[in-house]
């Protein structure tokens, strides 16, 4: 079964979040036509466990891994023999050659960070395009560290390591905004850091932006993304600033009541369409 769609109308971290809360096993392919960072292709695959990361890579060689490892140097000529027989018995590559003693546990982790999190955080990179989710594949055991990782919590890691922002930048909490829990604090199963932690704490409803990052003595800008992160995960919702709404009503909008207290000028409302109701069913089904 595939499921396919356009990134501008479900973004990365809900895709993610979806495959995790279903924990779902496949292949997520990414691809951009033309992107327009770079102005090439852009294509990334991102293979799932169970609703977990398993791998990444941008071609389906089987060979992703094994170039990291020996961009490293990590290999010498006597222990590549072991290597091609790993390859061939199609096991898990990473795990594999930590029980022969060729890599070290945190050489495992490091392989996984430069795998996984740095093509996480280049699919934040892209603005437009297509994905595409096939289940049940055969995962590329070549591929495999042996680690993985919550595909929501691959979407939290990635983001705070993604170092430009002005992609995501129109995205990203108004100052003015205040924060809610969805999650009470301290009820999830994702790590949260410190500065995550203190601003989950303090998403209240009563709190804006602006006056956390003074209590927090943080950057407004960094506050946002902080908050962002949390909202992409589904920790906290954004409650817009309803007061400057309301300063901008004039006196035009209100309604005028008649003696018997009814309404007068109300508008006549434009009626639905039968395609954007089915948009609206296909949507809430998918997200469900």
């Amino acid at each position: 079964m595939a499921i396919t769609g356009s990134l501008s109308e479900f973004s990365l971290p809900e895709i993610f979040q979806f495959l995790d809360q279903g924990q779902k096993t496949g292949i997520l392919t990414i691809r951009d036509p033309q992107n327009t960072q770079t102005g090439k292709p852009f294509l990334r695959h991102i293979w799932l466990q169970n609703g977990r990361v398993v791998a990444a890579g941008d071609r389906l060689d089987n060979r992703g891994l094994v170039r990291l490892i020996e961009q490293r140097g990590w290999l010498n000529p006597s222990q590549k023999d072991d290597l091609e027989r790993l390859l061939e018995e199609n096991v898990l590559l990473g795990l594999n050659l930590k029980s022969l003693g060729i890599l070290q546990p945190d050489q495992l982790k490091l392989l996984f960070s430069v795998q996984v999190l740095r093509q996480v955080c280049a699919l934040f990179q892209v603005e437009s395009g297509q994905f595409r989710f096939d289940a049940n594949v055969s995962l590329p055991k070549a591929e495999m560290t042996g680690l993985s990782l919550p595909a929501t919590e691959t979407t939290l890691m990635g983001l705070r390591s993604l170092k430009d922002w002005r992609i995501l930048q129109s995205k990203l909490p108004e100052p003015n905004s205040t924060l809610f829990n969805i999650v009470p604090a301290g009820r999830s199963q994702l790590r949260l850091d410190v500065n995550e932690t203190q601003l989950w704490s303090l998403a209240d409803g009563s709190n804006n932006l602006r006056s956390i990052a003074q209590r927090l003595d943080l950057p407004l800008a960094k506050v946002q993304q902080i908050a962002f992160r949390l909202i992409v995960v589904g920790l906290v919702e954004e409650v817009p600033d309803i007061d400057m709404g309301i300063n901008d009503i004039d006196d035009t909008d209100l309604l005028a009541n008649d003696s018997n207290g009814k309404a007068n000028n109300i508008p006549d409302r434009p009626p639905i369409s039968n395609s954007f109701l089915q948009s609206l069913v296909g949507f809430l089904q998918h997200k469900a």
